[in-house]
């Protein structure tokens, strides 16, 4: 035992309970993350505050870990957490911004329906999960402190990546979410043998998620959403986290009723068909369908007399929907190769030429990843996506993108972006029926582009392309939208809080803001990887499971080399996370797209592990000096909240600007290191 290392009580050696709360801790944050946005549309779009919800609950329970025991928070915001999404269900949740687009839509809300604003909604959300951990961080320090503080770091690590690795495993075989609360209560009850009364409480609580498994509807759940499917006259009605998302349509229904709405949907998916066969004489026989969905897009290729149809779709599940269900079948037909992939990756890395590449209706209903604010389709319509797509043309070929817009300078960013990513000839095309879409972006290699409405072309003209570094389709300008800016002021408000709080409870101490600055900072740089790493892999639910796995195993490891004596001492970890950072910043992104698969790989790697290496060597050398667990490690993971809120920065200042500000905010932590040294040899 050192110096620095406090006496430990003697009690049986059970450092594996250490695990077990992390791994609940993990697979509970996931759970919820997928369970509350699917049942509540609008938060579909803000999962990223439920993670940092889990960060305070479990940061404010650290810290307060030496005070009265807060087990009861945990059944408390269970119930609470349930409660909240059978009420809010039920409420039309609004938002009268028009700087941000949110597919909203409410047609199966009654007139009499509550309504809400977005802030509201989503502050109940973040309040009740974050509640919910508030006792687990109390447990989770608490036996943390009972043991040497870097062998009980790793077993919190061990416990988050099992929880990562078994959370993913399910998710692939479609387990739902509402499943894991009462398991892990069961579970809970099971290993720490505590009062009946606790004991009961966390159970029912738990149990009360299994009333989520009672829907009315068929539902299934993909790696991404709850599905709903329903079948009515017109086709196949799919509903995605509770908003409808896309219509299978009966082409091959006899009903009279229908044959004229058939007529003229096939002839409007049609558009980009005829336009082709108009310039080269011949229907495309070689046809990619990027979002190929349920089927449409696939039925209408074939209608049109493709001899190849590639259709590539993210979701398995929707895609199972479509080989089943769909009422044309037209996935059956073997002139159809389907694909589960990233668009964007499939055009990035495809040999294969074709006549035709269609966009679908790749409109997202959720983010990427719990870490950023980034839409799952963000890095679809880029200008380099669309790049990627000219290169992926034969000769004479064409690009099509449907599109409902509901915003008028959604029209201009579209267009402008299609016209830097693929040079001259692109034009757009607006229909008067918004059914499914409204809008058609062709983008020709030979000829005059199609018309443009003048309106349009000044649309575009005055447009941001979206771009990699940009990538931000849904936002008019760069800038931090007001629902963000109300959001990211309620985490700084809970911020001041903790740091009065922490003020209290230590009078006389430093806040310990290194440990701070290094969970904003960890956080910073996991969000801006994950970005990268989509880019260069695909943003498909596999990638981040990867992701999210590999990160846990560096901290892993790079706690074991500290723990060995055989980790960088702090001052090189410092220095090496400052210039892994200055590193990715600078670097060309490009650069890395031209590589092969296993140089991609190599350069990924080593540009996003050595920052997180690095970074996590500085945290297990400062955390192994503290005499008490809960105080450094509940502000580090209060700075992990901020850090997620400050990500928001990035819809400013883009992609690249947030490894700039992550290496700002370690540059602070170094400092305050520093400083909190010099303060202590004063002493």
């Amino acid at each position: 035992m050192t110096a620095a290392e406090p006496a430990r009580p003697t009690q049986p050696d059970r450092p594996w309970h250490i695990a077990v709360v992390s791994f609940t801790v993990l697979v509970l944050e996931l759970a919820l993350i997928r369970l509350v946005p699917a049942e509540v549309r609008v938060v579909s779009y803000f999962t990223n505050l439920l993670l940092f919800a889990s960060f305070f609950g479990l940061g404010l329970g650290a810290i307060l870990q030496t005070r009265r025991d807060l087990w009861w928070t945990f059944p408390a915001g269970l119930l609470l957490v349930a409660g909240f999404v059978a009420v809010a269900r039920g409420i039309v949740i609004y938002d009268d911004a028009r700087s941000v687009h949110y597919w909203l839509q409410y047609l199966d809300a009654g007139e009499r329906a509550v309504r809400l604003p977005i802030l509201p909604a989503i502050s109940a959300a973040f309040l009740t999960c974050a509640a919910t951990f508030v006792g687990l961080g109390q447990k989770l320090a608490r036996k943390m402190d009972a043991y040497p503080r870097l062998p009980a770091y790793g077993w919190d690590i061990a416990g988050s990546l099992a929880g990562t690795i078994v959370f993913a495993c399910a998710a692939a075989a479609g387990l739902p979410p509402w499943v894991w609360p009462p398991l892990l209560a069961i579970a809970w009850a099971i290993v720490f043998a505590e009062a009946p009364i606790r004991r009961a409480a966390v159970v029912c609580a738990g149990l009360a998620f299994l009333g989520f498994g009672l829907q009315s509807q068929a539902t299934r759940w993909s790696p991404y959403y709850l599905l709903h499917a329903r079948e009515d006259p017109v086709g196949l009605r799919v509903f995605v986290n509770s908003s409808f998302h896309q219509l299978a349509l009966d082409f091959r229904s006899k009903d009279p009723a229908l044959i004229e709405m058939q007529g003229r949907m096939l002839s409007k998916f049609s558009t980009p068909y005829r336009e082709y066969e108009t310039r080269n004489g011949r229907p495309p026989a070689r046809v990619l369908i990027l979002g190929a969905g349920t089927g449409n897009d696939v039925y209408v290729a074939l209608h049109n007399g493709a001899k190849r149809i590639v259709a590539v779709e993210i979701d398995p599940a929707i895609l199972a929907l479509g080989r089943e269900r769909n009422p044309a079948r037209p996935y059956s037909d073997p002139r159809v190769h389907a694909v589960v992939d990233d668009a964007r990756h499939y055009l990035r890395t495809t040999a294969e030429r074709f006549d035709l590449i269609v966009f679908g209706t790749l409109d997202s209903q959720t983010l990427l990843t719990g870490q950023a604010n980034l839409r799952l389709d963000n890095f679809v319509y880029t200008r380099e996506s669309i790049a990627d797509a000219r290169a992926a043309l034969a000769p004479g070929g064409m690009l099509g993108m449907y599109y409902s817009v509901f915003q008028p300078w959604l029209y201009g960013r579209l267009l402008r972006t299609a016209a830097e990513g693929f040079g001259p000839g692109c034009g757009l095309l607006r229909f008067e029926s918004r059914f499914l879409f409204d809008a058609a972006i062709m983008c020709v290699t030979t000829g005059e582009p199609i018309a443009t409405q003048h309106e349009l072309l000044e649309l575009a003209q005055h447009a941001i392309p979206a771009t990699d570094d940009w990538p931000f389709s849904y936002l008019e300008h760069p800038t931090i939208a007001p629902i963000y800016l109300q959001a990211f002021a309620l985490l700084a408000l809970l911020i001041a809080a903790t740091f009065a709080l922490v003020r209290r409870l230590h009078p006389g101490q430093p806040v310990r803001l290194e440990f701070f600055l290094l969970g904003l900072g960890f956080t910073l740089v996991e969000s801006a990887a994950i970005v990268r790493l989509a880019l260069l892999f695909g943003g498909t639910w596999l990638v981040n499971a990867i992701v999210f796995a590999a990160v846990l195993s560096m901290i892993f490891c790079a706690n074991a080399a500290v723990l060995r004596e055989r980790a960088p001492s702090l001052s090189a970890a410092w220095v090496g996370v400052l210039l892994a950072l200055a590193i990715n910043a600078v670097l060309p992104f490009g650069l890395l797209l031209e590589l092969p698969l296993a140089g991609r790989i190599a350069a990924a790697a080593t540009l996003v592990g050595l920052p997180m290496f690095f970074a996590a060597v500085c945290f297990s050398r400062l955390f192994a000096r503290e005499r008490s667990t809960g105080f450094a490690l509940g502000v580090n993971l209060i700075g992990a909240m901020a850090g997620g809120g400050l990500e928001y920065m990035s819809m400013l200042i883009g992609m690249r600007g947030v490894w700039w500000l992550a290496l700002c905010v370690y540059l602070g932590a170094l400092l305050a290191s520093r400083a909190r040294a010099r303060a202590t040899v004063g002493a």
